[in-house]
């Protein structure tokens, strides 16, 4: 009786909990709250969500226990191999009266062979040895586990196979008191089997995290899973959290069990994935969601940047699993890469998988972080689509969750934390569907097209940025309703759409997308392929589609077409020129609908940029006067380079009396966030002037946007302006050889100050990374060295086959001194020469994770070395500091300079750079790199 009544209280506190107007985690303007008040028994019970990410802390309020008082974390495993400790093969020995077990080789020994409770089922004991130091890189900042004031400690255990009540198992015992004897330790299973837990003892504090075993004894190894990354447990708090803090704050879907499945390494920079980690988290939750009757839904929010959208190895890998099991549920995150568009992650691009964009609810805003907002607003690095129609929704990307004991602060925001929201509101569907209609089974494509139709798109936003609009759902389970009842699960199909987008391979994509469109007249058709993947698994086939555009100037010739059987069918447009008339992004969907009906089968988005022009006649420049934007909202400006313009300024001031607070970002033509500048004319300058240098032919984008916390709507001016000054033979300098030769192929004449430095030393080199999860690079730092910088490019297709790449600088002991890693293909890492020996070894390590085993990469590498003392370089125009570029003609310059004493190694260059200032500020407006021979 007991038992019904807790279970009782524990439910009727759920329905209270749910019933309160809640923020940290807002769930008032997603339809969440009003489900939960309509059906408060659908909070997610019955389904399990798999959190793939750096680990969850299955010990914290809010992850320990479900709506109805059951465990919460039903299985935890690492696939990184982070927590992985090697065992061995362990003898028992007398000593003293005491039994120990011993391993000779290793050094290996710990007493209480005899008094410990469990005893071998087949003669075969292992040891192995836990230390501190497997903390010593760790992203946590942890390195003393059991707070005893040492960070050396040692705890070893003895693993081995026992059978009790004729049932054979793995246990460990483990010497959590560190004092060399397992007599007092209690046995220890796999988590999955009994949810024990490790516990190394220490002083009375709070645990840093949680710690469960896994036990491999036929692959020599121990895995000790934990989150000391603390990103995983917070997106598992969003998603399906329970009296969160032991308070009434709750996640999405309170009733659902969770997992925990490690693919994130946080010994390295953002906990990044290694080789084929991801892959194998995955098939792992591919072979729970088949064994197990719940339905089971994945969260995955890490992703990189995506250089060929929707062609990376991950994604076709996640195509074929979603195809070969359709009832596996995956939310990821669309990426942190905005506000420019084509900014889509990988594996985010993927149309397999469902994708979420985030969003500042305003109570959110409103609560953590002082807003003044009056609605919810996409956040400002949420990635934006483009070649592929991407995110699918948004949802709140802005919260308070559950943390490990570690972390300082619970409030985190991003993408990451949108996905586990949808995860949460998949949850609360598939919870609902499984009761209301015990005999359907929902495919994973059909939910995501239930959660796209049903989102509510928001005003001020276009579908590029917000996909089909906040997710909702309430609404969403009220459209699956009618769709289950009107028996539209057996005519639900999938397709495949390829459009024009010509900066793609082949020139083709998911979606048509043009990042320059001054080349169009008008007079121009265009049409994109409909393929059917016969999802349904029938050749015969039949149907007719009716088609039609949102946008006036997005204007569909074909109006009717149609499929059979296994035929594909192409939908011909064209773009009317004159609704397209104004510089600026024009973003509109044709929409396939099947015949004499709304039921929509396919879409294509379309988006043209139509961008500002430069040239002789403007000067090369543009100014916006009186220009304005909201809290939290955004304006774009696409800005085509001009032919031999090689640095861009750009001046962004404030309205004299007129209230300012302001974000700009530039995008380079490939989506990449290039530059971020801030203005506000309550702390600083009312102006910021920014320069961007070696620029790329096409269009960059540059977004101003109202910064989120804003009292008010800011207004500026902003001026661009465009500069050509090109160095025309690249040679390396030397005394002999000291001139070098520019020139301004701009029509416009300027004239500059000219100076340069030596700065320090470079060479350029290329390593082969074929077949290893990792690479070594021995370096030195030397005395008179200031820093070291590492940059580094692959190829695209290279890119593709990795689901990260982890850059690492250590020293002699292993210990990180420097991390990063690349969000494309080119990236860097520093490191500065902080050290009192006049030399100093260091390794620099490059640890590529294969999305689907070890493959070959072929790494570019430009080392730089800069010196503590820079040398002057003097440069003359016929003996003249300053120079006048007139438009198309060449110049040659005199070099002037003494080398640094410091002597170079041998292989390398001195480098340095040349500055191009001008004559009113002297602000630098372009700068040359150069090499000189030693």
């Amino acid at each position: 009786m007991r038992k019904i009544i807790l279970i009782t209280v524990l439910l009727f506190s759920s329905i209270l909990a749910q019933e309160t107007v809640q923020s940290f985690i807002s769930i008032k303007n997603t339809g969440v709250q009003e489900f939960l008040q309509k059906y408060p028994e659908y909070d997610g019970r019955g389904t399990i969500i798999m959190i793939l990410d750096t680990g969850i802390d299955f010990g914290v309020d809010g992850l320990t226990k479900t709506s109805t008082g059951e465990d919460k974390v039903l299985d935890v495993q690492d696939f990184t191999g982070q927590g992985d400790i090697t065992i061995y093969e362990a003898d028992t020995d007398e000593e003293d009266e005491k039994i120990y077990f011993v391993n000779e080789k290793m050094g290996f020994k710990v007493a209480g062979a005899e008094k410990i409770s469990l005893k071998t089922s087949d003669g075969k004991y292992f040891i192995g040895l836990l230390e501190e130091k497997i903390w010593i890189n760790s992203g946590s900042g942890v390195k003393d586990i059991n707070n005893n004031g040492t960070k050396d400690d040692k705890f070893y255990f003895v693993a081995f196979n026992t059978n009790q009540n004729s049932e054979k198992y793995d246990v460990v015992f483990i010497d959590t008191d560190s004092d060399g004897d397992l007599s007092d330790e209690t046995p220890i299973r796999n988590y999955k089997e009994k949810h024990n837990t490790v516990n190394l003892e220490g002083k009375n504090e709070l645990p840093f995290f949680a710690i469960a075993l896994n036990i491999f004894l036929n692959e020599n190894r121990i895995n000790f899973f934990f989150d000391d990354g603390s990103h995983g447990t917070h997106c598992a708090g969003i998603a399906c959290g329970n009296s969160i803090g032991e308070t009434a704050l709750n996640g999405v879907a309170p009733g659902a069990n969770l997992m925990g499945f490690k693919l994130g390494n946080n010994n390295f920079s953002g906990g990044a994935t290694v080789t084929e980690s991801m892959k194998n988290a995955y098939l792992y939750a591919d072979k729970i969601s088949k064994e197990r009757k719940e339905p089971c839904i994945i969260n995955m929010s890490f992703g990189v940047g995506s250089e060929i959208e929707g062609q990376a190895d991950m994604e076709k890998f996640l195509e074929k699993l979603v195809k070969d099991n359709p009832y596996l549920y995956i939310a990821t995150s669309n990426g942190n890469n905005g506000p420019g568009i084509s900014t889509t992650g990988l594996p985010a691009a993927s149309d397999a998988i469902f994708s979420t964009g985030a969003v500042l609810a305003q109570d959110v805003g409103n609560d953590l972080y002082g807003t003044v907002l009056d609605k919810d607003i996409i956040l400002h690095f949420s990635s934006r689509g483009g070649e592929v129609a991407k995110p699918d929704v948004v949802a709140p990307g802005a919260a308070t969750s559950t943390v490990p004991n570690f972390s300082k602060s619970d409030r985190f925001w991003g993408t990451s934390m949108a996905s586990p929201y949808s995860a949460g509101v998949m949850s609360l569907i598939l919870s609902a569907a499984k009761v209301e209609f015990p005999d359907v089974k929902i495919p994973s494509r059909f939910l995501y097209k239930v959660l796209r139709e049903s989102a509510v798109p928001m005003a001020g936003y276009t579908k590029i940025d917000q996909g089909n609009g906040m997710i909702d759902t309430y609404k969403a389970f009220e459209l699956l309703k009618k769709y289950i009842k009107s028996g539209e699960l057996k005519n639900f199909e999938t397709y495949t759409v390829k459009a024009f987008a010509p900066n793609m391979p082949n020139a083709e994509a998911p979606n048509m997308y043009i990042r320059n469109g001054a080349f169009l007249n008008g007079n121009e058709n265009f049409s994109f392929t409909i393929e059917r993947n016969n999802f349904i698994e029938n050749k015969k086939f039949y149907r007719l589609y009716n088609i039609k555009s949102d946008s006036d100037w997005l204007v569909p010739i074909t109006k009717q077409t149609r499929i059979r059987n296994d035929n594909s069918t192409t939908v011909s447009y064209k773009l009317d020129k004159s609704k397209m008339t104004k510089p600026g992004i024009y973003n509109g969907v044709i929409k396939g609908f099947r015949d004499k009906s709304d039921i929509l089968e396919f879409e294509m988005m379309a988006t043209v940029i139509i961008p500002f022009e430069f040239n002789a006649t403007n000067r090369y420049s543009y100014t916006w006067k009186s220009e304005s934007v909201e809290q939290g909202m955004h304006k774009r400006y696409f800005l085509e380079v001009p032919a031999g313009a090689n640095s861009l300024r750009i001046k962004l001031n404030s309205e004299s009396d007129s209230y300012t607070n302001l974000r700009m970002y530039l995008h380079n033509p490939e989506g990449e966030d290039v530059m971020f500048s801030y203005l506000s004319a309550e702390v600083q300058d009312d102006m910021s002037e920014k320069f961007y240098y070696n620029l790329e032919p096409g269009v960059y984008e540059l977004v101003v946007l109202g910064q989120f916390t804003a009292k008010n709507k800011s207004f500026y001016d902003l001026t661009v302006e465009f500069k050509g000054i090109t160095r025309t033979n690249e040679n390396v300098i030397c005394q002999k050889e000291n001139t070098i030769e520019v020139v301004n192929y701009l029509n416009k004449v300027d004239t500059y100050k000219m100076n340069g430095d030596i700065l320090g030393y470079q060479k350029e080199y290329s390593l082969l990374l074929d077949s290893v999860e990792s690479y070594d690079y021995a370096f030195k730092f030397n005395k008179g060295e200031k820093a070291k910088q590492f940059a580094l490019e692959i190829l695209k297709t290279d890119f593709n086959k990795i689901t990260d790449f982890a850059l690492l600088i250590m020293d002699k002991d292993g210990k990180i001194l420097s991390a990063d890693g690349l969000s494309y293909n080119t990236g860097s890492i520093s490191i500065y020469n902080t050290f009192k020996e006049d030399e100093v070894n260091l390794t620099f390590r490059l640890v590529p994770a294969f999305a689907c085993g070890v493959g070959q990469i072929d790494v570019k590498i430009v080392e730089t070395t800069l010196l503590n003392d820079k040398q002057e370089i003097k440069i003359t125009d016929s003996g003249s500091k300053r120079v006048t570029l007139y438009p198309s003609l060449k110049k040659t310059l005199l070099l002037n300079y003494q080398l640094p004493e410091y002597k170079i190694p041998d292989g390398t260059n001195y480098y340095g750079k040349l500055y191009f200032n001008s004559l009113n500020d002297e602000k630098e407006i372009a700068k040359l790199p150069i090499l000189i021979k030693k």
